[in-house]
């Protein structure tokens, strides 16, 4: 039998195709996945807390990707890290912020990944602040989206909602 030679590149190629992975080897991999990608999100989260304590815009600025979209509360999406930088220099000198982040979960697939979480935001009005500025305290829940660049996970969407229920309306 003669073996025409395209033929017998094909049937080369096809032995040495990688194999599916089974259901349970793709659970492994994306939790192996997913774990790995927690604890470095989890230290940018630490770093961005630390440049928001510390009034650092740009520092904060620079967890996000360059296209990055911040979906903030009441107020139009925020487009690109340099309009990022330039909403929290707009509003650090006002006061201190504080933030206590808890990630709830971090589900990672190659270079994405999607945390949840919740977040208790304090603000003390400093001197720079309008007049009539409070003190505050805002709780809400967030997903971000992350996206893997050159090695380190950046935020390319971010957004917050309120966790506190609406007052029943009464009919």
């Amino acid at each position: 039998m003669r073996i025409v030679p395209w033929s017998a590149a094909a049937i080369l190629l096809a032995a040495c195709a990688p194999k599916p992975e089974t259901p349970e080897q793709m659970a492994a991999r994306l939790r192996a996945e997913s774990d790995t990608a927690r604890a470095a999100i989890e230290a940018q989260d630490a770093r961005y807390v630390r440049f928001i304590a510390a009034a650092q815009a740009d520092s904060a600025a620079s967890i996000y990707a360059e296209d990055a979209v911040l979906y903030g509360r009441n107020m139009p999406a925020i487009r690109g890290r340099s309009a990022i930088a330039t909403l929290w220099r707009t509003y650090l000198p006002t006061g201190s912020f504080g933030y206590n982040l808890t990630t709830y979960s971090v589900e990672a697939s190659g270079p994405l990944a999607i945390e949840t979480g919740r977040t208790i935001l304090t603000f003390t009005p400093g001197p720079k602040a309008p007049r009539g500025t409070k003190a505050s305290v805002d709780t809400f829940v967030y997903v971000t989206t992350w996206r893997k660049d050159a090695g380190r996970w950046l935020i390319s969407n971010d957004i917050g909602t309120g966790d506190k229920s609406a007052p029943p309306t009464r009919h």
